[in-house]
């Protein structure tokens, strides 16, 4: 008799869990790309009641003072990936997106004391085989060496 009620209580547990699982709104669509300093203005198929960025010190992203409730600026910060939610007066997610800012890659040549840095800002990248002997490079992730 134990058996069967503890098999009817896991049951009816399992039966109730996804109930009561709340919805999962991920970023969709296309990412919103810019790069560091620059900036895009984004229009809302609905009125604003409010906006979060995940990490503010990649994207800033502001209401104007003046205008429609429906317009955010996205300001790219530091190079990185964060996400941007938007949600309307009525409560539903208006914006969901992903922002992605990219910054200049960049080149570090130590050697002893001395270091070198170059990034694409630069008109000319280094030749890696005209560095000084005994150089060490360090690149980001995923990068790959300048070549002329």
């Amino acid at each position: 008799m134990a058996y069967r009620i503890l098999t009817s209580a896991a049951l009816l547990v399992a039966l109730a869990a996804p109930a009561l699982a709340a919805d999962e709104i991920r970023p969709s669509g296309p990412a919103i790309v810019l790069s560091v300093s620059g900036g895009t203005l984004l229009q809302s198929p609905r009125p604003l009641a409010s906006v979060f960025i995940a990490n503010p010190d990649i994207a800033n992203v502001q209401t104007p003072d003046q205008g429609g409730k429906d317009v955010l600026i996205v300001f790219g910060k530091a190079p990185g990936k964060t996400t941007l939610y938007a949600i309307d007066i009525d409560g539903h997610v208006a914006l969901n997106q992903t922002v992605e800012v990219t910054g200049p890659k960049t080149v570090r040549v130590m050697r002893g004391n001395t270091s070198y840095v170059w990034s694409e800002a630069h008109e000319h990248a280094p030749n890696l085989a005209d560095l000084p002997t005994g150089s060490t490079v360090t690149m980001p992730v995923g990068a790959a060496p300048a070549t002329n």
